[in-house]
């Protein structure tokens, strides 16, 4: 059951423990908090189509992806495990495999909804990285729209008093002051290069001193529940869905998906069938379906099966 955070949690990010493994423990046991948290939350927190998001926490020592230091811990809350894969297949075949190394966490693909402690505060986030191409790509076609762009300034001023809008490394604009020219700008600087150890990430939160988190003890659960569930109007405006599509990402899933059941294989190609009863077989697809189902000539015979007895010869 979640207790609530003590100063000497926050004190677990101190700049001179960052890059440290000694401190690893310190951090594990922040990260067991927030595991616990996250049990208390996650029933409340569903996507568009109503099923719950996944929630997990980062790691807690200095790795590649976080580029050797641990400057807080957090609390991520994401579509599926089934719906990342859906749409990481072709997420990834736009990144360049050193981004894949360099940063393979799912956090870099999709938007989520975050819990965050650093030294100095606690936050409740929604956080989107230019990578997450299939959710970027959603949010700046559907705000392509006016009324839609009007939606999202005046869902986002709807936030309780405190939230803020911006660019990691960009002036952040409070949600109640936000305009569609301050907008405009915004996702321009979700769109520059970044510099070397930076990241751009779009993000909409609210910060809480650590003496207020740290006070609030085990009431912070009641507290972050009510911070995720006003920002979760705001994560189904932007996450693709198949009801929120504007991106024709629902026929580029049904080739997908085709082209995974065919195995790459097309009509006119020459196989070796491996297994029933023509195992050992060579002959020519003369037909496939959409299931994978193909037709092959072996010889004068046309023999049926599917992609899993087939490889290309």
């Amino acid at each position: 059951m979640f207790a609530g955070f003590t100063d000497r949690d926050f004190d677990a990010y101190a700049p001179n423990k960052w890059r440290s493994n000694v401190f690893n423990r310190e951090r594990l046991e922040v990260k067991q908090k927030l595991v616990e948290l996250g049990k208390e939350l996650a029933g409340g927190l569903v996507s568009a189509d109503g099923s719950p998001l996944t929630c997990e926490a980062s790691v807690e020592h200095p790795a590649l992806w976080n580029h050797k230091q641990v400057e807080a811990q957090h609390l991520f809350f994401s579509r599926s495990e089934a719906a990342r894969r859906e749409l990481d297949r072709i997420i990834d075949r736009a990144r360049p495999m050193s981004t894949m190394l360099e940063d393979p966490t799912p956090q870099r693909n999709h938007l989520f909804l975050a819990v965050s402690l650093s030294q100095e505060r606690g936050d409740f986030a929604l956080k989107l990285h230019p990578d997450a191409r299939v959710d970027r790509q959603n949010l700046e076609r559907k705000l392509a729209e006016p009324w839609e762009r009007e939606r999202l300034i005046e869902g986002l001023a709807a936030l309780p008093e405190g939230y803020g809008v911006g660019v990691t490394g960009h002036p952040r604009t409070l949600t109640s002051e936000l305009d569609d020219a301050r907008l405009t700008q915004v996702l321009r600087e979700v769109a520059l290069p970044e510099k070397p150890g930076t990241t751009h990430w779009l993000v909409v939160d609210r910060q809480m001193p650590r003496g207020e988190a740290a006070g609030a003890g085990a009431a912070l659960a009641q507290r972050a529940r009510q911070e995720l569930a006003a920002l979760l109007p705001v994560y189904h405006f932007v996450a693709w869905s198949r009801e929120n599509d504007w991106v024709s990402m629902r026929e580029q899933l049904k080739q997908d998906k085709q082209q995974q059941r065919q195995k790459g294989l097309a009509k006119g190609d020459r196989v070796r069938i491996v297994r029933g009863m023509f195992s050992g077989r060579n002959g020519v697809i003369q037909e496939i379906d959409a299931r994978g189902g193909m037709r092959v000539l072996v010889g004068t015979i046309a023999v049926k099966v599917i992609a899993g007895e087939v490889e290309k010869s």
